[in-house]
């Protein structure tokens, strides 16, 4: 089954999740508590972070928001349970941090889903223009499509899509 038009392929976008999730949870944490972990704790955190690149992969309908908290979860709790410091599970500031790591990852996320959506389209669009060669079978041009609004902020959100509610 091909992958929709209008949308990173998935394994790209799990690709970023997991990433996102792992830099921001690690960031997130090491902000909060003062210090980078070891190691040996920072591969299995990686290594979490491709399970929920993974999961986002398998599952393209899930929202990034949910994945994200899922990623930063997963995290913080992996980097509490082998750093030692147990009293940190529930600290304010961990908290907050981890919150603002998942809003910047969601904006980042965002953002990059719609710059590499915006070059492969000039990218088609260019091959389209530099392969015509007048008019051979079809009488037709390349058409130049214009999507209005941002399906990436559908894809993360939640949002199931532009339906309204059925007539009367």
């Amino acid at each position: 089954m091909p992958e929709p038009v209008d949308q990173v392929p998935a394994r790209t976008r799990g690709g970023i999740v997991g990433g996102a999730c792992a830099l921001t949870g690690i960031t997130a944490h090491a902000a909060a508590q003062g210090m980078l972990p070891s190691t040996s704790t920072l591969l299995i955190a990686m290594a979490v972070a491709v399970a929920i690149g993974a999961i986002v992969t398998a599952t393209p309908r899930l929202p990034g928001f949910a994945a994200l908290l899922l990623g930063q979860g997963a995290v913080h709790l992996l980097l509490v349970l082998l750093s030692g410091h147990h009293h940190d599970l529930f600290a304010p500031s961990m908290a907050v941090t981890h919150i603002l790591g998942t809003a910047a990852a969601l904006v980042a996320i965002a953002a990059l889903e719609a710059l590499v959506s915006t070059v492969r389209d000039v990218v088609v669009l260019v091959v389209a223009l530099l392969t015509y060669r007048g008019m051979r079978r079809s009488t037709t041009r390349p058409q130049i499509v214009r999507i209005v609004g941002a399906p990436v902020v559908h894809l993360h959100l939640g949002a199931v899509g532009l339906r309204g509610p059925p007539a009367l």
